[in-house]
């Protein structure tokens, strides 16, 4: 769910870099309605979610803050049938590709990360990228209510699925918000702080969304912040 909810890595960004030479609503009391925020993040795993953005941020190349501006795509297709942990779930692939430009460069930008979720219910079992396998402590679910905040679970991070090299761990929360304008849809915002062995914190990432009272899920934007930069993606 770490980087489903927040598919962009800056450190790959700051390797890319160097390689070249270098919304809307208010949190609110919990109150009777129709959404049902689980509901709609199972849906999200079976129909998939995709939309154009925009990128933003800065990125910390040979000790200096260079601001870089770009846009691209996010894309996660259908989950498909997959094996997790020696355990049957689904598999959805998270790709974030497109361009980025400095005041001296443009290059391509791309990501992705794959998640797995069960079968039965869509929980959330784990992830896989490039460099890291996270394993959640326990299924993760989404509240049936549809306003509130709480913590949604821990993940546990290793270099790859022997599991035999621990990188720590990161805690993923949640908070659920009105719209300003009744009918409107509600905002979802997902925050994940991952931290080290030592229990340091190496970087914070929200992803926000919207849902709809037919429990369909889009995504708005996401932020991260890490000490190789910060990024922002914004969905146009």
């Amino acid at each position: 769910m770490r980087e489903a909810l927040k598919p962009y890595t800056l450190t790959s960004l700051a390797i890319l870099l160097c390689a070249c030479g270098g919304g809307g609503s208010n949190p609110a009391a919990p109150s009777s309605n129709n959404f049902d925020v689980q509901t709609g993040m199972a849906k999200m795993v079976t129909n998939g979610l995709s939309a154009n953005v925009s990128l933003s941020g800065t990125v910390v190349v040979n000790g200096v803050s260079t601001a870089f501006t770009g846009s691209g795509t996010f894309t996660r297709p259908p989950a498909v049938s997959a094996t997790f942990d020696g355990t049957a779930a689904l598999s959805q692939t998270t790709t974030v590709a497109g361009t980025i430009t400095t005041n001296v460069q443009t290059a391509p930008y791309s990501t992705s990360v794959t998640d797995y979720y069960a079968s039965s219910d869509s929980a959330f079992l784990g992830e896989v990228s490039g460099s890291e396998y996270d394993v959640a402590q326990a299924p993760i679910l989404f509240p049936n209510m549809g306003v509130g905040s709480g913590t949604l679970g821990t993940l546990s991070r290793y270099t790859d699925s022997t599991m035999s090299v621990s990188l720590g761990t990161a805690q993923v929360s949640y908070v659920v918000m009105i719209p300003v304008d009744p009918g409107s849809p509600i905002g979802i915002a997902v925050t994940t702080k991952i931290y080290d062995t030592q229990n340091t914190l190496l970087e914070t990432d929200v992803t926000n969304y919207t849902m709809t009272s037919s429990n369909v899920i889009s995504l708005s934007g996401a932020s991260a912040q890490n000490q190789s930069g910060t990024l922002t993606v914004t969905a146009d």
